[in-house]
This record gives structure tokens, sequence and C-alpha cells, in this order.
């Protein structure tokens, strides 16, 4: 290497380095801490716990331990926004997430990232609703 390009090559690592680290320090600034928190649903004493409180970045997972599918329905705040793959979870017509029927020890998973408060309903499906006095549970998960 002569002499006279020495100044070239140490402008360009200077340049690349310089363009680069506002990049980096992005990516440093939007990584998200994952957490999990599970929701039991039972048949009579509703979702245990009824309310949870998070950061962006949490998953939650319902679990179905009634006799009946079950659907989560969120009330105000819709999700619109979610992280990793949501399961019996689908973006309906409205451009929220809604839930499938997640049957008899089945699952639902969902991941938020947007600061707020979620209530929502677990309630029997409507398919396979026994009885009208099938209970609905209130629940809230808030992301601060």
């Amino acid at each position: 290497m002569k002499i006279n390009q020495l100044p070239v090559l140490v402008t360009v690592l200077i340049i690349v380095t310089l363009f680069l680290n506002p990049l980096v320090r992005a990516e440093e600034e939007e990584q998200v801490t994952l957490v999990t928190k599970a929701v039991i649903i039972t048949g009579h004493a509703g979702l245990k716990p009824p309310d949870i409180i998070s950061q962006p970045g949490t998953t939650v997972v319902w679990v179905n331990q009634s006799n009946t599918p079950q659907e989560i329905l969120f009330l105000d705040k819709k999700v619109v926004i979610a992280c990793g793959s949501p399961v019996n979870f689908i973006v309906g017509h409205n451009g929220a997430y809604e839930s499938s029927k997640v049957p008899f020890g089945g699952t639902a998973s969902l991941c938020f990232l947007e600061a707020g408060t979620y209530q929502y309903i677990v309630k029997s499906s409507k398919t396979f609703a026994q009885q009208p006095k099938d209970k609905e549970f209130r629940g809230t998960v808030t992301i601060k």
C-alpha cells in the first residue's frame, strides 16, 4: 500500500464508522425485553390472575381449563400491533386482533407492544354455549 493511499483509507473508515454508529444505537434503543405471563381460564372461578401489569414485549398466554371453548374479546382499546406469532388470534376486519375459539385444554397468546390498558372479557363460544347461565369473566392487561 502506498503512503498516499493511507489518508483515503482512514477517511473511508471514519465515514463508515460515523454512518454505522447511529444505526447501532438505534438498534440498541429498540430492543424489547420479552416476558411471558399466563392466565388460566377456569369454568367457575374465572381468570387467574384477572389483571396483569407488565412492560412492552409481554406475551400473555391464556390457558383454557374450562369445559367449553372460550373466546377472548377486547373491549375499548384494541390490539393492533403485536410481536411474534399470535396463537388463536387473527386480525379482524377492523384491523385489530380477535381471538378464535380456544378449545378445552388449548391456549391463545398475544404479545403486547403498545402501552395502555387493554380490558377484555372471556366468554364461552356462542357455538358451544351450553346454557344461558354461562359466565363472562373480565380481565385487564396493563402495559406501562
